[in-house]
């Protein structure tokens, strides 16, 4: 059966999900698991590296920055890229850097290659997502683009499960100081698999066709056709190229302040708030008197739940829109903070009650905010700038998390508990005052919409 229409985008927005969609949703979405796979796994790591290579505090420290930095750099430098040269090329071609450097990490010798390691691996992480997400909400059917588009989140926490299970298991079995190894040389191979995985997929119609690119279009139509999805080339209507600076001038412009200050504030507000419990779970539950080996198995637990909410987030979120998935996302978590800051306040911390309630923190605030990560920042900007919008997301996500984890050490964790609570209902109030709707609205809708508020 094929999807006919009039309109090139419309035949895009009104398809019916089916296989291609799918297949496109779950490689893309194997990029966040090789990201949650090498940023938790990197925790066996630093332990070793910090005895193997007799680091102090401040280097085992940067190691850590040095990834989250290349994925900030790496997804702003990819967006502006893959909004000139193409989705295509960058999510194909940045699966080799990806198990190139995660192999790297593996036989690192001394501590100036693992951090260049590092930061090599975390600039191919963050080029995959500029490319990988707006290409699938590109293709993504209106009506069901916000849970396509969650099953990054979703694969994001199967990376991050995967590996605690993997470290456990490598750390039982060859020990802390060789185990770190094997974990990088096994998040290698999900990249490798991907690369055979992707290398058929089509570019995008919707950049192709806003960059003028009318010698891709025809390859791109006929692969479409082989997926069901049959459009008439006479309505794709394209557009003149347009250079980088043009590019970047469609989302750095007046007219889209509240779109750049709306993205800005999804990614900052979710780096000053999650890392408390995404970090810190192991070292609350450590300092209450759980063995090293519990801890990981108590942050497991947190894990795991907060993947059920991002497994209820994903079939509800076209339901119930970002706007409130944020508000809810943010404010909602104040409630497990709050009793947690109560029970510190009297002396009554238990690990189950930590345990509990990060868990429930998690599945709120990683089930509804966490997801959003991957939603707005690919449906309310232009094709042209979509991929940067995408990345300047990133670059606060990943960019503000050190500042983030260096203020937590700072105040200590009383005053961490008062500033999340204080923080997530400032964070929840304010991104609904920044954010506006775009569910079951097309992407060229919601572009002008974020133009006209």
């Amino acid at each position: 059966m094929f999807d006919y229409g009039d309109d090139a985008l419309t035949v895009l927005d009104n398809a019916k999900v089916g296989k291609f969609q799918k297949r496109l949703a779950a490689t893309a979405a194997i990029g966040p698991f090789t990201d949650a796979f090498n940023e938790f796994g990197s925790s066996v790591s630093l332990i070793a590296v910090g005895i193997l290579f007799k680091l102090p505090a401040p280097l085992v420290a940067a190691a850590t920055a040095a990834y989250w930095v290349g994925v900030a750099g790496g997804a702003i430098l990819g967006g502006i890229a893959s909004d000139a040269i193409g989705r295509k090329q960058i999510f194909l071609y940045d699966t080799i850097g990806m198990a190139l450097f995660a192999i790297l990490s593996a036989v690192s010798v001394n501590y100036m290659y693992y951090f260049t390691f590092r930061l090599g691996l975390g600039i191919f992480i963050g080029l995959d997502y500029a490319a990988a997400v707006p290409l699938l909400s590109e293709y993504s059917p209106s009506n069901k683009r916000g849970g396509l588009l969650s099953w990054e989140k979703m694969f994001f926490m199967f990376g991050t499960l995967a590996t605690v299970l993997i470290g456990l298991g490598l750390t039982a079995y060859v020990g802390v100081l060789l185990a770190w190894r094997y974990d990088f040389l096994i998040a290698a191979v999900p990249a490798i698999i991907l690369f055979g995985l992707r290398f058929d997929m089509p570019a995008s119609l919707r950049w192709a066709k806003s960059q003028g690119r009318t010698d891709l279009i025809p390859k791109i139509l006929k692969k479409l056709e082989k997926e069901g999805i049959k459009i008439d080339p006479d309505t794709v209507k394209v557009q003149q190229h347009q250079s980088i600076k043009e590019n970047m001038h469609e989302f750095f412009n007046k007219d889209n302040k509240r779109t750049v200050a709306y993205i800005f504030w999804i990614g900052a507000a979710y780096a000053l708030t999650v890392n408390l419990v995404s970090v810190y779970a192991s070292v609350v539950l450590e300092s209450l008197g759980a063995s090293s080996t519990f801890a990981l198995l108590g942050t497991f637990i947190i894990d795991l739940v907060g993947t059920f909410g991002v497994l209820l987030t994903l079939l509800v979120v076209d339901i119930i829109g970002r706007r409130l998935m944020g508000l809810l996302g943010f404010v909602l978590g104040a409630i497990p903070l709050g009793v947690l800051l109560v029970a510190d306040t009297y002396h009554v911390m238990t690990i189950p009650l930590v345990i509990s309630m990060f868990a429930l923190f998690f599945f709120i605030n990683v089930g509804l905010v966490g997801t959003l990560q991957y939603l707005p920042a690919a449906e309310v900007s232009t094709t042209r700038s979509r991929g940067l919008s995408v990345g300047w997301e990133k670059l606060f996500e990943f960019g503000l998390a050190l500042p983030a984890l260096t203020l937590y050490a700072a105040i200590g964790l009383y005053y961490s508990f008062v500033y999340d609570t204080v923080m997530v209902i400032v964070g929840g109030v304010l991104l609904y005052l920044l954010s506006f709707e775009t569910k079951n609205k097309s992407l060229e809708e919601n572009s002008e919409f974020g133009k006209k508020t």
